[in-house]
């Protein structure tokens, strides 16, 4: 599977632009018309209804040193 994965990576934008479809039914910031790739990750990270609440305390104590390289 990731031979096959691998193979087909560098075709995928391709093989998806080739079929005409709409940026609105791929939902993809990859590949969109606009080219704008990172910004519209980071526009789509921001609205994130998973990035409204407030950090968990857990984050500091276990995930930010790891991230960090402190654990």
């Amino acid at each position: 599977m990731d031979t096959l994965a691998q193979e087909l990576r560098p075709q995928m934008i391709p093989l998806v632009e080739v079929c005409g479809f709409p940026d609105e039914v791929l939902c993809s910031a990859i590949g969109n018309s606009y080219g704008d790739i990172y910004e519209t990750q980071l526009r789509w990270a921001k609205e994130s209804k998973y990035n409204k609440d407030e950090v968990p305390p857990m984050f500091e104590k276990l995930i930010k040193p790891f991230m960090m390289g402190k654990l």
